[in-house]
């Protein structure tokens, strides 16, 4: 039964006063959760109670309008393990072989990636071992040929330079010649050497051995006991060329530069007289016989003397025989050069071959 104070109470607004345990009394002690007071006596209820926060986090009500970011949620891969354990009724041992199996697959793919790679590595080894051997056997091949057609005048002293390009070269060292026997020997390489029909060959007049040095224009006048003015003699460049073309014979000619149109002019004049003698040796003129010695006069008589004569618009002077066939001509052909032959076909070639080499200077 109620107390009789409280009868008259009963359907009102009622509140437990220990529904939580935050509300204590001043000595310490927690309300029954059962008592009921009346609200007249709520105030002083809680004016007598002492705060303690809760250690509990309030719920936020459903109806609240304070916006919150939604936390963040994250997944690891222990947790996607797990959920496909649990989606896919996955068991250790199915996740254990797996794994296996994966791995194995890689170790497979490394062993095919490596087993390429090494035969990669072993053909370019080899590839460049067949190079190398074949670099040595085709240096080696060049070397021997080289060596086999040494006696063959082509191109065997490319450091010494030509007044006109040249097809065959060969050298004659003077110092390996005995000195009266030198014009004969350069004779026979004038006029024995076997060259293809067109071609033109250079025989190199040299001197020295381990340095060696052509002979200079001066030095070939006196080799060769040429009697030669010296008014002319003293205008000569050191440059000049002894050499042969290839055509229904062979054709010898000599090259020389000079520096004074003039006294070159006067003393060519003057050498006329002993050009035919001077020759008739290295150019084979005739009334030579190879190895027998001169067979006849050299000196011109009044009858075969020198006489003016043009070729390609070029003066020169023309030796001819009672055939009215030539047999010796020369020409100043440029006021600095000097050209003595037997032909006026080797004499064209001569003009034209300088001609390139004046364009190619240009």
């Amino acid at each position: 039964m109620l107390p009789e104070e409280n009868k008259n109470n009963i359907g009102l607004n009622t509140f437990k006063v220990g529904i939580d345990p935050v509300f204590k009394g001043n000595n310490g002690s927690q309300r029954n959760a059962v008592d009921q007071v009346n609200p007249t006596g709520a105030y002083e209820v809680l004016s007598n109670q002492e705060y303690i926060p809760s250690q509990t986090t309030a719920p936020t009500p459903l109806n609240s309008t304070t916006n919150k970011t939604p936390k963040t949620v994250i997944r690891t891969y222990k947790d996607d393990l797990e959920a496909a354990i649990q989606n896919n009724h996955f068991s250790s041992i199915n996740i254990a072989i797996a794994e296996n199996e994966k791995l194995h697959k890689q170790n497979i793919i490394r062993q095919e990636e490596t087993t390429t790679g090494g035969v990669f590595k072993k053909m370019l080894i080899i590839f460049f071992l067949i190079l190398t051997f074949a670099g040595a056997a085709g240096i080696s091949t060049y070397y021997f040929i080289n060596r086999q057609n040494s006696a063959v005048p082509v191109a065997k002293i490319k450091e010494l330079t030509s007044l006109i390009t040249t097809e065959y070269k060969d050298e004659l060292n003077i110092d390996t010649i005995i000195k009266d026997s030198f014009a004969n020997v350069l004779s026979s390489k004038l006029n024995d050497v076997k060259i293809p029909m067109g071609g033109l060959y250079n025989a190199y007049i040299i001197t020295g051995s381990s340095t060696k040095r052509l002979v200079d224009a001066s030095e070939f006048i006196s080799l060769m006991k040429f009697q030669m003015p010296d008014i002319a003699k003293r205008t000569l460049l050191p440059n000049f060329m002894v050499g042969m073309y290839s055509f229904d014979r062979n054709l010898p000619f000599i090259i020389l530069k000079t520096s004074s149109f003039e006294n070159t002019y006067t003393g060519m004049l003057g050498w006329e007289s002993y050009l035919q003698k001077d020759f008739a040796e290295i150019f084979r003129l005739p009334g030579y016989k190879n190895g027998g010695g001169i067979i006849s006069a050299l000196t011109p008589t009044s009858a075969n003397k020198f006489g003016d004569g043009t070729i390609l618009n070029k003066d020169v002077r023309v030796l001819r025989n009672d055939s009215n066939d030539i047999i010796l001509l020369y020409g100043i052909i440029d006021k600095e050069t000097i050209i003595i032959t037997v032909n006026d076909f080797v004499f064209k070639e001569i003009i034209s071959r300088l001609n390139k080499e004046k364009t190619l200077r240009r």
